[in-house]
């Protein structure tokens, strides 16, 4: 039963395994060799398995070792993308039990290609069976007695993610194998799975990465196995944006890699994604200590812990030691690769082993999570002691081809029951839908139209039904135009749509967050979503949207002069950049044209020619209004000239500024990339007028040293023997960071009349640095989870008082009539990381002990956002904070002047992961209007 309490299943430890760990390999023949490879590549017998101690005979299918010349995990070697690929290839070629597919291809170009392995019989109708997971999917088509029908002849899917994270390289290769051991293995437990299971295998989900992390791994690290004296052990870039966040992505589908397991998620509706990780020793087997996700089916919840018990139940009745699971995380947020199952009614799971971040064999510092040498009632094998390991590429194959082969064993044992399931959670989800609420109202027409679209954009991407009313809608709630979008929960991923438009609550007392506690999409986007527990709205007309929608601006009137009323639209920067051939002037107060009120930052634009043609094009393709007047109106306004805009990325952290990136790309917003060594080489003035730089996990001296000069030079650039280097920006040596040198070009390049804009922690180098004075850190660090990552750099923020950890919280403007205000009310909200504390500014802070040399008095004057709401509203909007009266009243933008030039320091980052929307018009005011702020006296 899937069902079993958690404690049967412990108690099953004590029984004989289903297989026990005296299994022959008998029936199989083992290829000549290869135990002698396996036992040879493992460092002691307790981390192998008799399941993978030996490669079975193949007979005409080429197995990994005879086509890689070598057993997978062998010490010292890694496979790239395209061998990887090209070896299941060959198998398929080979063997009636494995088909090949291309799901995807990556940003530089490279397949995204996977495997399906199952019976003779289940290749021959693959067909068949997609399009039964897919009927079992949405019970409104498929009622009890048919799916019990397809259930009955269907067979779950199982779907393996390997290499999302390029350093954790042991993935591809357990798949590789594993991929084979299915296809051509005769064992009992085999046959089993490929006769109840299709199993899909993706051994490369990031190929970029794998390929960066490959060259890295012969260029800078093979041959070496003292882990003190190892240089970086990755590439600056896995993919052409996102570092570690590329397991972030679950809402937005920023990348090709996450476009691609939705790809396939809906057209094989697996009933399991399992992604592969390292970062635990030995194996962890996913299920978080809570708090729970409520908007998640219960069975998933418990399907995931049967699973996972009973692999922590096999490995451990075969000898493994330091199998475990419940201990990681939480199960709160649900943003990660596998959770595209999770909020889909199927099961999102996943590994952490421990990996060298090398394929040499080497005695590695362990991570020691709640003293890993000792028995839980989570881990009743404990692992060896700390930092007492020979660890090996291949134990981290053993492990890992143990684990899924427990897995796909138990799934072939219930495969009937967890079709059942993932039928019965539909079914659920329907039933809920018959309950307030309803549906969620998404009125258009708010202030920013292309926000409204593009928000029912991601939701239908996502695959939630999002509908649109036809005529007036009158509910207890209110009347509501003809337009409004209405998300019906009576729909089979209900869960997950009620999930992404309400506010989280997390509760306060529980353990750390282990990533965002909020991803609220309405507070994200800035717009009012809300949920009707009026049943009419249930037999409203509201067909069904089968394209994302796509406003279209107008243009009316003749001119000679246009206005466009600045309602908030995030859309403005881009519409500067498509209008760079002409004049635009901004208003500095409201006025009053033609009987229509203008706020502040509205445009103003003079005659010119060729002026209507170009926004009758801007209007339709930015969904932007323009209104025609005779003559430029009386109001005071500034000139808003295109600035030479850079963004500076530093070789030792790419992550979070590639979001930054990837916004402005996806804006069409050109920008010169900026490395530390053009930081380093001055004379910045002369080449922008704008500097953007990102937030970044780096402390202050790691901001300003970078990579540890002792391993340089290091270059990463195209050569004959690493031709995936040097994407997307190449260097001769990418240690040590910009130096204090570059800290006193970016002071000439602030002081001569630049604008200098700093995102969350990036906000440490001026503040901290001394590129302008008069404020001090006062609590907090990088926002960093310890589980994570980062535990030393990330214990300042999470022991903070003050934390706000991936919340939306209420601000204010302190100075309303500031260029950064222009689009927003006096009172808002923006989405906060734990992020440092910093005091009130001072005309000067102290310089020595003396009653004349103590700090100068405060002066607010900088501050143009600050923290809470000046009437009072509750702090928390989305998520939940910590000590929030030690935040409220401090900055959350400051605009600091030296010099010529000004800092825009942001106290949050309105560039996250390409969900805070509603934030991003703060930063596009400030290159808007770049020049007025520097004028500003």
């Amino acid at each position: 039963m899937l069902l079993r309490p958690a404690l049967m299943l412990l108690a099953c430890l004590a029984l004989t395994p289903r297989l026990g760990a005296a299994q022959a390999s008998a029936p199989d023949t083992p290829e000549p060799g290869s135990q002698e490879e396996i036992a040879r590549a493992t460092t002691e017998a307790r981390f192998l398995s008799p399941w993978v101690s030996y490669l079975p005979a193949g007979g005409s299918v080429i197995s990994p070792r005879a086509f890689l010349h070598r057993i997978p995990g062998a010490p010292g070697e890694l496979v790239n993308s395209a061998t990887a690929y090209a070896y299941l290839r060959a198998l398929a070629g080979s063997s009636p039990r494995v088909r090949v597919f291309s799901i995807g291809r990556s940003e530089e170009g490279r397949d995204i290609v996977m495997a399906a392995i199952t019976d003779e019989a289940g290749i021959a109708s693959l067909d068949k069976l997609k399009a039964a997971t897919a009927a079992l999917a949405d019970p409104r088509r498929t009622d009890a007695a048919s799916a019990e029908e397809l259930i009955g002849t269907a067979r779950p899917i199982y779907y393996i993610n390997a290499a999302l994270h390029s350093d954790e390289t042991g993935s591809t290769e357990s798949v590789l194998e594993l991929a084979y051991r299915l296809a051509v293995s005769e064992q009992p437990m085999i046959r089993r799975i490929r006769e109840n299971v299709v199993v899909l295998i993706n051994p490369v989900s990031n190929p970029d990465g794998r390929d960066k992390q490959v060259e890295w791994f012969y260029r800078y690290l093979k041959g070496k196995t003292e882990q003190a004296r190892l240089p970086r052990q990755a590439p600056p870039y896995w993919s052409k944006y996102a570092f570690v966040d590329i397991n972030r992505d679950a809402h937005q589908q920023v990348h090709e890699t996450t476009r691609a397991v939705f790809r396939m998620f809906f057209e094989w509706h697996p009933q399991v994604i399992h992604d592969l990780h390292e970062s635990d020793s030995l194996l962890v087997t996913w299920n978080g200590t809570g708090p729970v996700n409520e908007n998640v089916d219960p069975l998933t919840y418990a399907e995931r812990l049967e699973l996972s018990f009973h692999e922590v139940q096999q490995l451990s009745a075969l000898g493994m030691p330091g199998v475990w699971t419940w201990n990681f995380g939480d199960d709160w947020a649900h943003l990660y690769m596998d959770s595209i199952a999770t909020n889909h009614n199927a099961d999102g799971r996943g590994y952490e082993t421990h990996g060298n971040g090398s394929a040499e064999t080497m005695r590695t510092e362990q991570p020691d999570p709640d003293n890993a040498a000792e028995v839980r009632w989570y881990r009743p094998l404990p692992g060896p002691a700390q930092n007492s390991v020979l660890w090996s590429a291949r134990d981290n194959v053993n492990y890992n081809e143990t684990a899924l082969l427990a897995a796909l064993d138990d799934t072939a044992q219930q495969s009937r029951q967890l079709l059942r399931n993932f039928y019965a959670k539909g079914v659920h989800a329907l039933e809920r839908g018959r309950q307030p609420p309803y549906a969620v109202l998404i009125p258009d027409g708010q202030g920013d139209p292309m926000r409204v679209a593009q928000l029912i954009e991601r939701l239908m991407a996502l695959g939630i039904e999002v509908r649109r009313a036809q005529g007036e809608l009158h509910l207890k709630e209110g009347t509501f135009a003809a337009g409004t979008y209405v998300v019906s929960m009576e729909q089979p991923y209900r869960d997950y749509a009620l999930d992404l438009l309400s506010a989280q609550n997390y509760p306060k007392g529980v353990s750390e967050a282990y990533d965002d506690v909020s991803w609220d999409l309405p507070a994200h986007y800035h717009l009012t979503a809300l949920a009707t527990a009026d049943e009419q709205v249930r037999s409203a007309v509201l067909p069904l949207l089968s394209a994302p929608p796509h406003p279209v601006g107008t243009v009316s009137g003749s001119g000679p002069v246009y206005l466009l009323a600045d309602s908030g639209q995030e859309g403005l920067l881009e519409a500067r950049w498509i209008l760079s051939r002409f004049k635009v002037s901004i208003a500095e107060h409201p006025f009053s044209a033609g009987g229509t009120q203008y706020p502040a930052g509205s445009w103003i634009l003079a005659p010119q020619a060729g002026l209507p043609a170009a926004l009758r094009e801007l209007a339709a393709r930015l969904g932007l209004d323009f209104a025609s007047s005779d003559a430029v109106p009386e109001v005071a306004r500034h000139a808003a000239p295109l600035p030479r805009l850079g963004v500076w990325v530093p070789w030792a952290d790419t992550d979070s500024i590639g979001w930054a990136r990837h916004t402005l790309d996806e804006r069409h917003i050109p920008y010169i990339y900026v490395r530390d060594e053009d930081i380093r080489a001055g004379r910045l003035r002369e080449k922008y007028d704008v500097l953007l730089y990102g937030h970044v996990d780096l402390e202050l001296a790691e901001q300003i040293e970078g990579l540890h000069r002792a391993w340089g030079p290091m270059p990463f650039k195209k050569t004959a023997a690493t031709p995936s280097f040097g994407t997307p920006a190449s260097s001769e040596d990418i240690t040590g960071g910009i130096g204090y040198g570059g800290l006193a070009e970016l002071q000439k390049f602030i002081d001569a009349g630049g604008l200098f804009v700093t995102l969350g922690s990036g906000s440490m180098l001026p503040l901290e640095a001394g590129l302008v004075r008069g404020v001090r850190r006062e609590a907090g660090g990088n926002p960093r989870s310890s589980q994570g990552g980062g535990t030393a750099a990330a214990a300042a923020a999470q022991g903070a008082e003050t934390r706000t950890p991936g919340a939306h919280v209420r601000v204010s403007f302190a100075r309303p009539e500031h260029p950064l205000a222009y689009g927003y009310a006096p009172r808002t909200w923006v989405f906060r990381q734990n992020f440092p504390l910093y005091s009130v500014p001072r005309a000067w802070l102290r310089m020595g002990y003396c009653t004349g040399c103590l700090d100068g008095p405060t002066d607010r004057s900088p501050i143009v956002l600050e923290w809470g709401d000046r009437e009072g509203a509750p702090f928390v909007v989305s998520g939940a904070a910590w000590g929030e009266g030690a935040l409220i009243g401090r900055a959350a933008i400051l605009d600091l002047r030296s010099g010529k030039g000004h800092v825009i320091a942001f106290n949050f980052n309105p560039l996250h992961r390409d969900l805070n929307r509603g934030d991003q018009r703060l930063l596009w005011n400030a290159i808007l209007n770049w020049r007025a702020i520097l004028d500003a006296p």
